[in-house]
């Protein structure tokens, strides 16, 4: 090989890897957020994504801690945590990831499942819109400073709720039980 040959495949090496080594510099990553025991505090990205929740949202990470230990226990203290809630086809938002599921049931007829999502604004934004078209009843809620959309259900006590603000969706549906304080507890927790 001739010199100018090797001259130019080692500058060219040079140019490669000095570019490679650029991508690999920690000025591009989004900071992570700090866990507690139970809930994670999330903070903006500096590229937003859809599973950044809103600057000031606590979202909750664990079904046994959700809300306050007075109204949880008011809520399904008496009934049995059967699942994560993945799997559920509910009214989301469109690319909304679930952080929290919860499905509580006790004998045959009565339980809630909450769903926490978050998705970009704007995703929520549109999938609160469409509510009405399914039957729902949206106004702008003073006690969450949020959207809160409500559908009756077929029995007593039997609904679907969803409160959103920002990128934070918040779905409960309950059968045989009022969880309407339960859920105005839980957004208190999520927004303070």
């Amino acid at each position: 090989m001739s010199v100018t040959m090797r001259c130019f495949t080692a500058a060219t090496s040079a140019v490669l890897a000095a570019l490679l080594l650029a991508g690999c510099s920690g000025n591009g990553g989004s900071p992570s957020p700090s866990p507690s025991a139970s809930r994670t505090t999330v903070s903006p990205s500096p590229t937003p994504t859809a599973t950044d929740a809103a600057p000031s949202a606590n979202l909750p990470t664990d079904c046994d801690d959700v809300g306050t230990a007075a109204a949880r226990e008011e809520a399904v203290g008496d009934m049995t945590l059967q699942g994560d809630g993945a799997g559920f086809v509910r009214p989301s938002p469109e690319g909304a990831t679930l952080a929290l599921g919860c499905d509580w049931i006790v004998g045959d007829a009565t339980g809630m499942l909450l769903l926490i999502s978050t998705a970009t604004p704007e995703a929520v934004t549109a999938a609160v819109s469409d509510l009405p078209a399914q039957g729902y009843s949206c106004q702008v809620s003073d006690d969450f400073g949020a959207d809160f959309c409500d559908l009756p259900g077929q029995g007593p006590d039997t609904e679907e709720m969803i409160v959103a603000r920002e990128n934070v969706w918040i779905y409960l549906s309950t059968s045989n039980r009022n969880g309407r304080a339960f859920l105005s507890d839980i957004v208190q927790g999520v927004f303070g």
